[in-house]
């Protein structure tokens, strides 16, 4: 082995080490001021890599506990924001699709027996 690689081991042991030794709110605190740092598009570059380099069973518990803190009123809130943000005619063509997809499944029912 190098004299680099065995630098390079010796630093990613001692890291390890730290992170271990770091309690659970050392470790939030951490996260909090390095989010407080960064900007939102800096911000959704990290949450996309972490989600590249998690692993199925992370993401279900992920999956879950986002579920468990959803807010039923919040979410209903939001949504109605996000609909009032919208634009006369984007709200036309988002109108104008539906009424395209219902064409389509009539016609499709009147073709099957």
């Amino acid at each position: 082995m190098t004299d680099a690689d065995e630098a390079r081991r010796k630093r990613g042991e001692a890291l390890r080490k730290a992170a271990a030794a770091r309690s659970p709110e050392a470790r939030s605190e951490a996260a909090r001021k390095g989010a407080a740092t960064k900007g939102p598009e800096r911000r959704r570059e990290a949450v996309l890599k972490a989600a590249v380099t998690m692993g199925p069973e992370r993401r279900k518990e992920a999956a879950r506990m986002a579920a468990a803190k959803r807010d039923p009123e919040a979410h209903r809130e939001a949504v109605r924001k996000a609909l009032e943000a919208r634009s006369p005619e984007a709200r036309r063509e988002t109108s104008r699709k539906a009424a395209e997809t219902r064409r389509r499944k009539r016609e499709a029912a009147k073709g099957e027996p």
